[in-house]
């Protein structure tokens, strides 16, 4: 359809200059400036159509590429992480410092971490530790 559209366009605009030329009438220049400008925007819009788009997927697959992947991590954490999880989220929660607001505060930001780290062995590990240190939790 583009295609047929821009033929006849190119078409009409061919006879006009035609018919002024035929006439002994001087060349038509702004229908010259016209048909220049129309071939400049039929390029920027084609251009712009042709050029790769770069998906959410796409940039996902790049970044993933670009990272470090700690397979012993994986591994460990398909078979440990429930379990620290669930000592975790026990020790760790804030109800367990009601009368402590200071310690309440640490422990709710611990929480979150937690809960957002659930399958993250390595960082269940460096939050248990945080714990111990400040929340004085012995586990």
């Amino acid at each position: 359809m583009n295609d047929t559209l821009i033929q006849d366009s190119i078409k009409v605009a061919g006879q006009a200059i035609t018919k002024t030329t035929e006439n002994g009438a001087q060349t038509n220049w702004w229908m010259w400036l016209a048909i220049a400008e129309f071939g400049i925007i039929a390029f920027l819009i084609l251009k712009e159509q042709l050029k790769p788009k770069d998906t959410a997927k796409q940039r996902f697959k790049n970044e993933s590429l670009k990272q470090d992947i700690d397979f012993g991590n994986i591994i460990n954490s398909s078979f440990n992480s429930i379990q620290l999880y669930d000592e975790l989220k026990v020790k760790c929660h804030p109800d367990r410092f009601p009368t402590d607001k200071e310690k309440n505060i640490i422990a709710e930001n611990i929480f979150q971490e937690i809960s957002k780290n659930k399958n993250n062995v390595k960082r269940l590990l460096e939050l248990k530790e945080e714990a111990t240190q400040k929340l004085n939790i012995n586990f």
